[in-house]
């Protein structure tokens, strides 16, 4: 049987689909090839809106959604410039609802994956501050994975911390963490080295 995998990676859904071919896996996928045989000890997930958790396995299948992507996949009325800018109705109300859903549906994989005794760790790479160094209602993903890790009760690792947004908004100004978020290249190389900590059963930075 295969060896399983070390670490599962939860990772940020990109505007551009299909995933692999997005400029932020562009570089995610340079920073993972880097670990070199590491690499096959990390199981790479993508959390989205409205999908909840996409395998990298399944980034390539084609489904009877891919035709609708451009106008919906991103945003069930999570977020209020998507909402404006295609002409929907924005209540936070749904905004919570639609988090509440999503992570009821992952914390039920959270208790399989723990069950199982799949990974060792479970690493979660997301937006967790804005640039002005504050958690926000619209970091959606940050939002889901902390109730779903709640109501499993498994523990998700949640990266990057505060303090390496605050190098990225000082070295290159909010404007870098805003449009490149965890893509960009000092974000990218604090995951490969949180990565490689992990695998090693280091401690976390």
């Amino acid at each position: 049987m295969p060896k399983p995998h070390r670490i599962l990676l939860i990772y940020p859904c990109s505007a551009g689909k299909p995933y692999y071919k997005s400029r932020s896996y562009r570089l995610l996928f340079k920073t993972l090839s880097s670990l070199g045989d590491l690499r096959k000890e990390i199981h790479l997930v993508t959390i989205s809106e409205p999908f909840a958790l996409i395998p990298e396995e399944f980034y390539g299948k084609k489904t009877k959604w891919h035709d609708w992507e451009s106008s919906w996949y991103d945003c069930p009325g999570l977020f209020k410039w998507w909402c404006l800018k295609h002409g929907q109705i924005y209540k936070e109300e749904h905004l919570e609802k639609c988090i509440q859903i999503l992570a009821y549906y992952i914390s039920n994989f959270l208790k399989r994956v723990k069950l199982k005794e799949c990974y060792s760790r479970i690493i979660a790479f997301v937006r967790t501050y804005s640039s002005g160094l504050r958690k926000r209602k619209d970091h959606t993903h940050r939002r889901i994975i902390e109730l779903a890790s709640k109501i499993a009760n498994v523990q998700v690792y949640i990266h990057p911390p505060k303090e390496v947004v605050a190098e990225i908004v000082s070295k290159n100004g909010r404007l870098a963490w805003d449009m490149y978020g965890v893509a960009h290249p000092i974000a990218q190389e604090y995951l490969r080295s949180l990565l490689l900590n992990a695998l090693s059963d280091g401690e976390e930075r």
